[in-house]
């Protein structure tokens, strides 16, 4: 009863604007064009290509939100991850290890960011499938529109936009004249930013437009280059010879772990210099992480012959990033005033109480490289019908470095991807296309996609365990037919009837991963710290001194049929109502295939990691309306989502195995024989792995309301609201994976032990990770006309978001139902729930009446809020990802 009290409801406020405005509507079409031309405060009519063809905004029936180069600058969107506040239902992280953005929209996202893994939301470049989520990343500069389509869009744009579409279009030559743009930024942290476009009519039929965006800007982080972790190999002379703050470890000296608690650092080879614990080293803010340097081009053509009969579309576009990377940060806000009994704060164990800071001992590395060639042909075959051809090839090769630990634990780490890894992607697309004038409307088509993934890089344990990953030839192929067309039952009332058959073949070509331990004689050994110093930095890059390997091959296949049905009908002239029921669906995956061999017996264990296809059914009821002559534009959307097989990947274990490793006393630490080594013994060790999981099932609704206001000629206010409701609705039992050895005060090999009943869990009734019940945006723009000497343009954004939770666990709704052994006092320091927060921007522009130039002052995050968009917890420490503190600066263009 309550489920159908909630969705009457919903269907009730969604209609109720514009049947309230439906007397006043029922003006001719004729009426309402003479008052609209008379009127300066109509708003200009917005196109999109929601439905793969030209239609107004206003009367596509989807919920689709279109911004314009302009608002993007006036946002300062730099990339798509900068969007996350502009678009309903939109939340945007990024996965450091990975360098890639994770999309969530309206609960749903893919947390599988890895070549095995594909994203919730299809991010498209000029109608082109971008496979790889560090696309995404790529700089946003001369664009003619972004679209944001919210709702499965499975029938037309097909795999991986299970939930919605994100198309980015480029501005396109024109034949107007010759004409370009410079624009410049300086801001905050030293930041710089540079790009422009030129469009160049080379005759009646064939015009080039280029365009170029570059960024640079130093880190805000406050870092460190830590001298008293294990790997000492990347450090400088400066860094190694820091101060001495002590002449061994446990003396309660120094500002973090490693300077203070190392067990193993009085043992640690024979050099006694290189046991002394040192002070830490400042780090230069132009080259650490989350620092800046990028930059992009693209030339871009447009051929289209007097004669009309078809038009082409040619863009190349080429971006690099050469920067540190981004490293996860330490929530401080969250452990401020922790007692030291549960853990303390980040005063006792980083140098100052600041999330954004980092100790490391691994220079950041992001080598980011994309090519990207798209072509779109139009081509006239008769007065009724047209061909569109649609082809994209995408490039990218990378390579990085990470620490992985930061100083947190004595254990150090880092993962790295070395040069090689990459992947390369060909998609094509055939259509044929109906005119818009008959009765029928329709599109049919075929889509062939092809992508190869080579990964090449390993995970280092300085101290023992390496795992080296090289997947030579990972592929992904697919080919669907789909069509979907709408009939006018009569001049208002429109059905729409689409289907999609999708293929789609996954496989895993001479996949290996090498291993390497001290138990196996590839490693140095334990405590050779000195030993390891001496090796080059670059030593255990060459899997041919790995001791062993297992393989990966592996193949997978699954074929999936989409449909929607829709039905929109026009009030009057300015009012549509719609409704759809459509499915979306994103392909299962292979996973990986681990080979684990028995240190004691010799024997071999296969553990596989495959996971099902997931799939969405949502009901989506809308309304569009505009009033007092196109002045103000209202959207209004209710859906409801049945989410089934949702693919949640984490790390975790997914079996055991004995293995040779050091007995550990009840810290954790390993006991030392009389030489002062570690004392071996077989073990029963887990055998760890990033993995994918299927949540059963899970419901999502929630109303969506935007407005487009202008209520006088100089004045315009915009924006949006949101309620959402997304939980886990079936029974999910699982093993409990959310900072276990804190909150259950286990070891290690406990904490990730999947046979541990002490950590089985139901997670049914737990909310979606990144969806806040609440969100809202509003914009007010004014503009004052200072006659001959030019305008001002004053802006202000405010952007809402309500409590959420960054992850699916929600600890706080299990401090009841399982045994943990810190108290819930303790348990809030580290809790997934993320606080509502308030972003505030704004800006004030000048350009004199020529328009030929501008400059602006600008302001983002006034408020200096602090917001975690990833999260992942360890040992009583919540980290995560975290978006930029207040940046401010000014801005200039120039128009010619």
């Amino acid at each position: 009863m309550l489920k159908l009290n909630t969705i009457t409801m919903a269907i009730v406020m969604a209609f109720s604007l514009p049947l309230g405005a439906q007397d006043n509507e029922r003006e001719s079409d004729d009426a309402t064009k003479q008052a609209s031309a008379k009127n300066d405060t109509a708003i200009e009519v917005i196109s999109v290509t929601a439905t793969k063809r030209k239609t107004k905004l206003m009367e596509t029936p989807v919920a689709i939100s279109a911004l314009s180069e302009a608002q993007l600058r006036q946002n300062g969107v730099n990339n798509v991850k900068d969007i996350a506040d502009l678009v309903p239902g939109l939340d945007i992280s990024t996965a450091t290890d990975q360098a890639a953005p994770v999309i969530s929209m309206r609960g749903v996202r893919s947390t599988n960011i890895t070549e095995l893994g594909d994203p919730a939301v299809g991010v498209h470049l000029d109608g082109i499938y971008s496979p790889r989520m560090q696309g995404a990343l790529a700089l946003m500069y001369d664009v003619e529109r972004l679209e944001a389509l919210r709702g499965p869009q499975g029938t037309l744009f097909g795999r991986n936009s299970t939930v919605g579409s994100i198309n980015v279009l480029s501005a396109k030559p024109d034949f107007s004249g010759f004409a370009g743009n410079i624009n410049a930024e300086a801001g905050r942290f030293n930041s710089k930013n540079l790009g422009g476009f030129v469009n160049i009519p080379l005759n009646d039929e064939f015009a080039v437009r280029i365009a170029a965006k570059g960024l640079k800007r130093d880190s805000y982080l406050e870092g460190y280059w830590d001298p008293n972790q294990y790997d000492t190999r990347h450090l400088s002379y400066e860094v190694l010879n820091a101060a001495v703050i002590s002449e061994d470890s446990y003396q309660g000296i120094g500002s973090t772990v490693t300077q203070r608690e190392n067990w193993w650092i009085d043992g640690a080879g024979t050099n006694p210099e290189a046991q002394r614990v040192r002070a830490l080293t400042a780090a230069d803010k132009s080259d650490f992480y989350n620092n800046a340097n990028e930059h992009s081009f693209r030339i871009s053509t447009l051929w289209q012959p007097a004669h009309g009969l078809f038009s082409n579309h040619t863009v190349f576009q080429q971006y690099v990033n050469d920067s540190a990377g981004t490293l996860d940060l330490v929530n401080c806000d969250q452990l401020r005033g922790r007692p030291a009994e549960f853990g303390g704060d980040c005063s006792s164990f980083l140098p100052s109480d600041n999330t954004y800071q980092a100790v490391v001992n691994v220079p950041g590395k992001l080598n980011l490289d994309i090519t990207y060639l798209r072509n779109t042909l139009n081509y006239t075959l008769n007065d009724e019908m047209s061909l569109v051809w649609l082809l994209g090839y995408e490039d990218m090769d990378r390579s990085s470095a990470q620490d992985s630990e930061t100083g947190l634990d004595p254990w150090d780490g880092a993962i790295y991807f070395l040069k090689g890894t990459g992947a390369t992607s060909y998609s094509t697309e055939l259509q044929l296309q109906s005119d818009e004038f008959g009765d029928l409307v329709w599109i049919a088509g075929v889509n062939y996609f092809h992508e190869k993934t080579t990964t090449l890089g390993y995970y280092d344990n300085p101290m023992d365990d390496k795992a080296f990953w090289d997947q030579p030839d990972r592929s992904t192929e697919a080919y669907a037919f789909f069509g979907q067309a709408t009939y006018n039952i009569s001049d208002d009332l429109h059905a729409t009837f689409g289907y999609r058959f999708s293929h789609e073949t996954k496989q895993d070509k001479g996949g290996r991963t090498y291993r390497c331990s001290n138990a196996d004689g590839c490693a140095p050994g334990w405590l050779n710290r000195t030993v390891l110093s001496e090796l080059p930095v670059d030593y255990f890059n060459d899997p041919a001194l790995y001791a062993s390997y297992f393989e990966n091959d592996n193949k997978g296949q699954w074929r999936n049929h989409d449909f929607r049905i829709g039905l929109d009908y026009n009030l009057s002239a300015d009012t549509m109502l719609y409704s759809y029921l459509a499915s979306g669906f994103k392909a299962g995956g292979i996973g990986d295939v681990f080979e684990v061999v028995n240190d004691r017996t010799g024997e071999v264990s296969r553990f596989e990691t495959q996971f099902d296809p997931e799939k969405v059914l949502t009901l989506e009821l809308g309304a569009k309306s505009s009033f007092f002559n196109n002045s103000l534009n209202l959207q209004a959307a209710f859906f409801y989502t049945d989410y089934t097989d949702m693919q949640y990947a984490s790390v975790g274990s997914i079996g055991n195995v004995e293995r040779l490793s050091p007995v550990e006393d009840e810290n954790g630490a390993p006991i030392l024989d009389e030489n002062g080594m570690p004392i071996l013994d077989y073990q029963n060790q887990p055998v760890i792995a990033y993995y994918t999981q299927n949540v059963p099932g899970a419901t999502i609704k929630g109303l969506e309301f935007e407005f487009d206001w202008k209520p006088y000629q100089n004045g315009r206010i915009s924006g949006y609201a949101t309620w959402t409701h997304a939980r886990v609705t079936e029974d999910w039992i699982t093993k409990w994976d959310y900072d276990p050895e804190y909150l259950f005060g286990l070891s290690y090999e406990d904490s990730i032990d999947p046979q541990n009943t002490l950590l089985s869990t139901n997670l049914k009734g737990n909310d979606l990770a990144m969806t806040p019940r609440f969100t809202a945006n509003v914009s007010y723009t004014h503009s004052f006309d200072l006659g001959r000497f030019g305008f001002v343009h004053g802006w202000f954004n405010l952007s809402w978001k309500d409590k959420s939770y960054t992850t699916i666990w929600n600890l706080d709704k299990h401090l009841d139902d399982m045994d943990f052994t810190v108290s819930d006092e303790a348990a809030q320091y580290i809790t997934d729930k993320r606080d509502a927060y308030t972003m505030v921007n704004a800006s004030l522009k000048y350009e004199p009446q020529s328009q030929a130039w501008y400059a602006e002052v600008f302001i983002n995050n006034a408020t200096d809020e602090l917001v975690q968009y990833w999260n992942n917890t360890g040992k009583g420490i919540n980290k995560g990802s975290f978006g930029m503190p207040r940046y401010y600066g000014i801005r200039a263009g120039f128009n010619f």
